[in-house]
């Protein structure tokens, strides 16, 4: 379990290293490996019968419906249709991730022996898988392997060597992760020393990458960090507050990493707020044009949809990815199944800080979606998810 657990977390890991580097084989006998064991999980747990299946209730069967609709569409998309998508060399390897992603964990877990999982190790072992990547990553940015990463051509230039959104997120949970270690229970002094230097190490991280979505992410964390530890009124007073703030010292910080670091990390964000008709399709990502073909691709085909692609592009946002792919019907389907898992998350986190991390994780990873990615592609969305409602059911019936 503990293997399953440590591996399925540190899925993206090979995404944050330099495409120079050859991979393809480790990466495929890793993605086999984590589909193996789940399956072992599975296989044993329902032949020796010792562990009961761990309904989570009727969200279950929304999830169901919802992930096997969409491996039909995307099958549809790569086998029939022929889709050709830029970042997938291998359609069969898409599938296949995407069943070991979002399909097999989600009944593996519910096998899980969850009394087993200490809250305090789990977190901290993940922060320790994420801040090595961090280190890996960082080694091949400083030693000139990724050496376009950091420069005048900005987080667009890099993306030639490395995954820089991908890199953005992993700085955002290194940051995520060692917050919350200071709410579980028996922490230590190296915990402490741990959590401070992923803090600093993981807020550099984030700013470094250039991803706009990795620090908006980083913000609505800790505003539902707040919101969690029992700060509303902190948060509903401060928010407007912070607001200001970050309007007014964008421009001071944006200089600074210019003028010190060569590093373009805000300027995307300094001209989408104050100079916004400056704006480029190099700058803006070309989110608008791709939000604008998903709507009309949904209005063309509202009840079963049409394909999760635009023009072999993924359209960046998993709402309009849902209605746009699977109709109405699937659109509504992953709304219920986000809105249910917030009110969840969020009170599982206020009862018992010990699953903080979760919760955050899942709404990192929901961020993460709604500005970059497919879903086919978010391991981590599907995990910090399935987490959330299995050991939500776990502790409610243990009490």
């Amino acid at each position: 379990m503990w293997f399953i657990l440590l591996a399925s977390f540190a899925y993206d890991g090979f995404t944050y290293l330099p495409e120079e580097s050859n991979f393809a084989l480790i990466k495929s006998v890793y993605y086999v490996l984590i589909f193996i064991a789940f399956l072992f999980i599975i296989t044993l747990q329902i032949n020796s019968g010792k562990i009961p299946y761990l309904s989570i209730g009727p969200i279950s069967y929304i999830i169901q419906i919802y992930i096997w609709i969409y491996l039909v569409r995307l099958f549809y998309d790569f086998m029939v249709v022929g889709v050709e998508q830029e970042i997938v060399t291998n359609p069969f390897a898409a599938i296949f991730l995407y069943i070991n992603a979002a399909i097999i964990p989600f009944y593996g877990l519910c096998f899980f022996r969850w009394e087993q999982i200490n809250m305090r190790k789990l977190n901290t072992a993940i922060l320790l898988i994420f801040i090595v990547m961090g280190m890996v990553s960082m080694y091949y940015i400083f030693t000139g392997k990724a050496l376009e990463y950091l420069g005048p051509s900005g987080r667009f230039q890099g993306n030639a060597s490395m995954d820089t959104i991908a890199f953005g997120h992993l700085g955002t949970s290194i940051t995520l992760m060692a917050i919350t270690l200071f709410h579980q229970k028996d922490i230590r002094l190296w915990h402490k020393l741990l959590s401070s230097f992923a803090i600093l190490a993981g807020l550099f991280i984030s700013l470094a990458a250039g991803s706009r979505g990795a620090i908006v992410a980083l913000i609505i964390c800790f505003i539902a960090y707040l919101y969690m530890n029992g700060h509303k009124m902190k948060v509903l007073i401060g928010l407007p507050i912070l607001a200001v703030l970050l309007l007014a010292l964008l421009p001071i910080l944006n200089d600074f990493l210019l003028n010190t670091m060569d590093n373009h990390a805000l300027e995307r964000l300094y001209y989408s707020i104050y100079a916004p008709e400056n704006m480029d399709n190099d700058v803006t990502s070309g989110r608008d044009i791709l939000y604008d073909k998903a709507w009309h691709n949904f209005i063309n085909s509202p009840l079963i949809g049409s394909t999760f692609f635009i023009e072999g592009e993924y359209v960046h946002n998993s709402v309009l990815e849902s209605f746009m792919g699977m109709g109405i019907f699937g659109g509504l389907l992953f709304i219920i199944m986000v809105i249910y898992s917030l009110v969840v998350a969020f009170h599982m986190a206020e009862q018992e800080k010990q699953y903080l991390f979760c919760t955050l994780l899942f709404v990192q990873y929901l961020s993460y979606s709604l500005f970059s990615r497919t879903l086919s592609m978010l391991p981590l969305f599907w995990m910090s998810l399935y987490l959330v409602h299995t050991l939500n059911t776990y502790r409610t019936q243990k009490t």
